[in-house]
Order: structure tokens, then C-alpha cells, then sequence
């Protein structure tokens, strides 16, 4: 795939950029900032809440939803420098009552496996923790005790929002603070990110931006949600804290930079930061220009165009996207915050910016349709997570699925699946989804096939979707 020169670079005019952005993108608001050649740009447009019409400007700061999760991470791994944690050892060795429902299982996730989400628990657990006071991490860890086991320990990866809650109560058990003290002394002091809360009272001291969600089914029309932020027991996954852009590249460059904050004093071990972005496991073929892997907290992509390698989080809370890259070999991070639950923008924006900063064309080729796939009857099925129920069919030549979210505020989707020929012949069950509207917005692959042929996982490009004993 060529290196190619954008007509519009968004690095000649930031602002300009974001101010179209948001009109292209139809989102309410979006803040950006930018790290390469040493110089930091920044830009932020559109309306911080539609009720009140406030502006959005660079210090106002956003909810950065599962980025969150590598800040905790962080927090366990200056433990691990300090000699306090092996992340190889079983969590129950540092939390007694660490339980889910498998009691083997139990006994055999380490604090590594937390890290890397080949833990197995089932992640999307948000019990409603209104009206309940103390430690409400604690409490979502006593909680766990009724989760099951997607899969194996430590023999897949499926994304698990409840592993970095119990990674976070680990951090209160052997700092003796709270998860929320811990990132204020440990993270954002150090780092001097005076524009980052963990603690949603600390809301009313920012210029703060309110998330947006759609309208029912109207995906033209943003209302605000009925809660301003996700469950406090939710803290270390990523439900509460928010920051500017300008402060999220703070944390990056921190990586960037062997564990130095901007002072040059040492914040995390160059050793720490070198194992955080090192690949535990490769994730399941979904690309043609990249393969993925997860390192600790950290997910890594390697693009085949130019040899470009870059680590990441995403994030999604209440009515917010987010997105942090950051190329090492190129000394270059993006930070992207908007306040609008579009799956679609948050992906065009990344692309975007990934293009401008690494010259590299994100856009994934087309699948061959020429190409007739003939084992879709084994496939059809319904597959099922604690988030989503997906009822894959197969009708004339076709693969169609629906996926119904139990948990994110998302319509439900109709897809047709186009096999994707040529990913990697151990994985050669890899489709393409197009929405009604002609519109590429997933990967899926179907694993582990049973003696029959049969599928018994459908990955989304995130979670583990186990098949069900469900007619369809």
C-alpha cells in the first residue's frame, strides 16, 4: 500500500480542520491536540453541551472513557517497579476475595492476564450503584462473583471491562487510598495534568463538556443522557474520568519519553513502559493493512504500508468517544475527544489524523465479491456477550446479521457480511460489515470451529460473542 500525501492535510490549519470536522462528522463537539516534531497543536470546536450552548475550547475537558484503562494499568505497573506486585502471580494472591463464577478460574487469572484481558470474565457488568455509599469498587468486585467465563484462561483475548475494576481495587488494597487518590498522587501530580479529574465532583472546578447520545432511533438528533457520567464502581475501567486533549498528550509523551515526565523526572521505570508495549498476544485477523496485538493495558497495531507501529486505547462512556494514538518510532501522539456517541466519526477522525501524522492511508481495501463463500449454513447462528445479541442468518448467497446492544446507547444494527478473502489461512472465517446505507463499520470473525465446521465465537474487533443453543 503507497505512502500517500493528503490534498487536505489537517496539520496545515488544526482549527480549520476540527471546525469542518464537526459539521462532516455531525457530532456536537470535538477538542484535538496533536505531539510531533516536538511541537504540541491543539485545536477544539462546536457546542460543549446543546442544552446550555457553551463553547468547546482546548482547556475544556472531556470524558475519556476505557483510556482510562491504561492509566490503571500504570498504576499496577509502579507497583510491579516498586517490588509489590508480580504481574504473574494469581490475583487472589493480592486480593483474597477476588471471586467469579468459575472457582478454577478464579484461582488462575493472574494480574498480567487482568492487564492483556485474556482473563475470560465476562466484562460488560454495569450494576446500578445509585443510592449505595462506600467503596463502591469494592462493592463491583464482591459483584464479580457472579460472572462466568467466556473463554479459557489465558488462551484468547476478549475485552473486559470488570478485569480493570478488580485491577484498580488491587491498587486501593496495596496503596491504602482510594483507586481516585492514587490517580491524582500517582498519575495526573507527576505528570502535571492540572486539567484531569478522576472524581466527577471535581466536575464544577472545569470547563466541562456533557456527553451526547441519539434521540431513540434518530441518529440526526443528540439529547443529553439521563446520567452525566457511568457507574462510580466503574472508576478504573474508565466511567468517571475526564481531562483536556493538551493533558491526555501529557500521558502519552510520558510514554514516549521512557517513563519521564516533562520535568525529566522519572515517573514510571523505562522497564515498565517498554513491557506495557510489548505484544502479550495477537488479537484475531480483522485487517488487511494491519495486524493487532495487545500489550498491557495498551493495544498495538503493526500497518504493512511503511512499517508503521503504533499503540492505543479508545473510549466510550456516556455520550463521549475518545481516542489516544501514539507512534513511538515517529515521536508522535493524536488525542481526539468528542462529546457524541458516532461510532462512525470517532473512526473517520482517528483515520484522518493517523493519515496526516504517519502519511499512511488507513482506508481498508474492499473484499472481492467475485469470490462465492460456501460454508455460510454452518456459520448462521446466535452469538451472545453480556453487551450484544447477534443473530447471524443465512438467505440466498448472503450472510446477514442483527445485533441488538443490551448495554450501549446504539440502535440496533443489520448487516450484510462480505467474506474477506486472503486474512490468514488458521482464520479464514474474517467478513467485512456494511450497514443499510452501503457504510463498512465492523469486522467480524467467526473461531474455533467445532469437528462439524461449526463457529463457536463471533468476534466484533472487541469482545467474545459465544454461540448459543438459541433457534433462529
Amino acid at each position: 500500500m503507497p505512502v500517500i500525501t493528503p490534498t487536505t492535510n489537517p496539520l496545515d490549519d488544526l482549527q480549520a480542520y476540527a471546525d469542518s470536522a464537526i459539521v462532516k462528522r455531525n457530532i456536537p463537539a470535538m477538542s484535538v491536540a496533536i505531539w510531533k516534531d516536538g511541537v504540541l497543536t491543539q485545536a477544539a470546536a462546536g457546542c460543549l453541551n446543546i442544552n446550555t450552548g457553551v463553547e468547546a475550547t482546548t482547556d475544556s475537558i472531556f470524558q475519556i472513557g476505557s483510556i482510562t484503562k491504561v492509566m490503571t494499568s500504570c498504576l499496577v505497573m509502579q507497583l510491579v517497579d516498586e517490588g509489590r506486585v508480580n504481574l504473574d502471580k494469581p490475583v487472589v494472591h493480592y486480593l483474597r476475595d477476588f471471586m467469579i463464577a468459575d472457582a478454577k478460574a478464579t484461582q488462575a487469572i493472574t494480574v498480567r492476564q487482568l492487564l492483556n484481558h485474556t482473563n475470560g470474565i465476562a466484562g460488560d457488568y454495569f450494576p446500578d450503584d445509585e443510592g449505595h455509599q462506600g467503596n463502591l469498587i469494592a462493592r463491583f468486585v464482591d459483584r464479580c462473583s457472579s460472572l462466568p467465563l467466556m473463554h479459557p484462561v489465558g488462551e484468547m483475548w476478549s475485552y473486559s471491562n470488570a478485569a480493570f475494576c478488580v485491577a484498580g481495587r488491587l491498587v486501593e488494597v496495596l496503596r491504602g487510598m482510594s483507586w481516585y487518590a492514587a490517580m491524582q498522587e500517582y498519575l495526573f501530580k507527576p505528570l502535571g495534568m492540572a486539567h484531569a479529574i478522576a472524581d466527577p465532583k471535581e466536575m464544577i472546578r472545569f470547563r466541562t463538556a456533557m456527553g451526547h447520545v441519539y434521540d431513540g432511533d434518530n441518529t440526526d438528533r443528540w439529547v443529553l443522557p439521563e446520567r452525566a457520567f457511568l457507574s462510580l464502581g466503574q472508576a478504573p475501567v474508565g466511567s468517571t474520568p475526564a481531562m483536556s486533549a493538551e493533558n491526555l498528550i501529557r500521558f502519552a509523551r510520558a510514554h514516549l519519553e521512557a517513563g519521564a515526565n516533562q520535568q525529566g523526572q522519572s515517573w514510571l521505570s523505562p522497564e515498565s513502559v517498554k513491557q506495557m508495549q510489548q505484544s502479550q498476544m495477537a488479537l484475531p485477523k480483522t485487517s488487511l493493512i494491519s495486524d493487532k496485538h495487545t500489550g498491557l493495558g495498551w493495544g498495538m497495531s503493526s500497518y504493512h504500508a511503511g512499517g508503521i507501529k503504533t499503540i492505543g486505547h479508545g473510549g466510550g462512556t456516556n455520550g463521549f468517544l475518545s481516542m489516544l494514538q501514539v507512534i513511538p518510532e515517529q515521536n508522535a501522539a493524536i488525542a481526539i475527544l468528542t462529546n457524541g456517541v458516532r461510532p462512525s466519526a470517532i473512526g473517520g477522525l482517528t483515520a484522518d489524523l493517523l493519515t496526516a501524522v504517519t502519511g499512511i492511508e488507513m482506508q481498508e481495501p474492499e473484499p472481492d465479491t467475485t469470490v462465492a463463500f460456501t460454508e455460510l449454513a454452518k456459520i448462521a447462528g446466535v452469538y451472545e456477550c453480556l453487551d450484544t445479541h447477534i443473530k447471524v442468518t443465512a438467505t440466498e448467497g448472503r450472510l446477514l446479521a442483527h445485533i441488538v446492544y443490551k448495554l450501549d446507547p446504539l440502535p440496533p444494527l443489520e448487516l450484510e457480511l462480505r467474506h474477506v478473502e486472503a486474512l490468514c489461512p488458521d482464520e479464514p472465517l474474517s467478513f467485512a460489515a456494511y450497514n443499510n446505507k452501503g457504510e463498512r463499520c465492523l469486522a467480524i470473525v467467526f473461531l474455533k470451529p467445532d469437528n462439524a465446521g461449526v463457529p463457536q465465537y463471533l468476534f466484533n474487533g472487541g469482545r467474545l460473542n459465544r454461540r448459543m443453543n438459541e433457534s433462529i
